[in-house]
């Protein structure tokens, strides 16, 4: 019996040390192949943000892309294949993801100098549209909204299936609040365990191509990560209700959230609200991570993105298929093959 419970514990033992093992390599590779594919812009302060900026010779307009929380810059891949040849972009990870200087100092007002910083390196002299999924969108409509001289350039702001701040508050000390909570804590533990290594990439739809899933695994291990993600979840609570935006708005929302329905729907269309010249747009059959990670569905995003904005206040609009749209965008041989 003695030896059957020592079998027992050095088998426990190796699986254990292979897990951090396969943690620690899968860190590093992840890290090195980053560092290979994306820029490091310094700040003033001395500090990196990683970026990743493609502003062709005939562009004549750029797209400033936030990500969501716990999410790399990476999984707008689709969006940015499918924007028109005269439009760039700059995608980033904010402080703690990636590459970036981990800050000890959060907040909006850090936020919105990042977002004005990269503007005036990147595309100072082009119109802009800014972007963003989740806390990203409200990010970029916070910007747009409240930080001085913001708008000047700016030719819209799209959301895309953003975070309502007034209902996550509401949901405080709730049972998805403490399971948001839970779940942060648990993926920092499986990070530091190296457990993170053997799941699949985050999107469950895994449609992204194959280097840019290892991409996102490879960013799931890092403990770090998941510490920042805790803290601007817990940051969000405090933010400010977005109540006005004088610039035009399109709201973008996954038609199938997690949940309910019919909640979750109202709630974007109060941030249609805050603004006099916006749009609903609705994209069938998506959900909050797959309305990126499906390349039909990030063509949608590409074009609303691209499009004229809004000039005043229209209903919800809804595109069901591939067949109904034209094709305005850059489209891919691996688009194709996905198609």
């Amino acid at each position: 019996m003695a030896s059957l419970e020592r079998q027992f514990a050095v088998g426990i033992a190796g699986l254990a040390g292979a897990s951090l093992l396969t943690g620690a390599i899968t860190r590093f590779t992840g890290r090195r192949e980053r560092a290979r594919r994306y820029l490091l812009h310094e700040r003033p302060d001395g500090s990196f943000v990683e970026v990743d900026v493609h502003i062709p010779p005939q562009a004549r307009r750029a797209v400033v892309l936030d990500n969501g929380l716990g999410a790399p810059h990476e999984y707008w891949d689709w969006v940015c294949d499918a924007l028109p040849e005269d439009m760039g972009y700059v995608r980033f990870n904010r402080p703690g993801y990636g590459l970036s200087t981990p800050s000890t100092q959060y907040g909006l007002t850090r936020h919105f100098a990042l977002l004005q910083e990269l503007r005036d390196t990147y595309v100072p002299h082009l119109p802009v549209v800014l972007a963003g999924h989740s806390l990203g969108g409200y990010f970029v409509a916070a910007y747009a909204s409240r930080h001085p001289g913001a708008l000047e350039g700016v030719t819209a702001v799209v959301m895309i299936d953003a975070t309502e701040v007034i209902s996550l508050r509401h949901s405080r000390r709730t049972n998805v609040d403490r399971w948001a909570r839970q779940s942060l804590v648990m993926e920092q533990v499986y990070a530091w365990a190296g457990l993170s290594a053997f799941r699949p990439a985050k999107n469950v739809n895994k449609q992204y191509r194959p280097e840019l899933n290892r991409s996102y695994t490879a960013f799931m291990t890092h403990p770090r990560a998941w510490a920042t993600a805790r803290q601007e979840y817990r940051d969000a609570m405090t933010f400010p209700e977005l109540t006005d935006l004088d610039c035009p708005l399109t709201v973008v929302t996954a038609e199938n959230n997690v949940g309910d329905n019919a909640t979750h729907h109202a709630v974007q269309a109060r941030l249609a609200a805050i603004s006099k010249r916006s749009r609903h747009h609705f994209v069938d059959g998506s959900d909050h991570e797959s309305v990126l990670a499906v390349p039909d569905h990030a063509r949608q995003v590409a074009e609303v993105i691209a499009g004229e904005p809004p000039s005043g206040h229209t209903g919800p609009e809804r595109r069901k298929s591939a067949e109904d749209r034209p094709a305005t965008g850059r489209t891919t041989e691996r688009q194709e093959e996905l198609a």
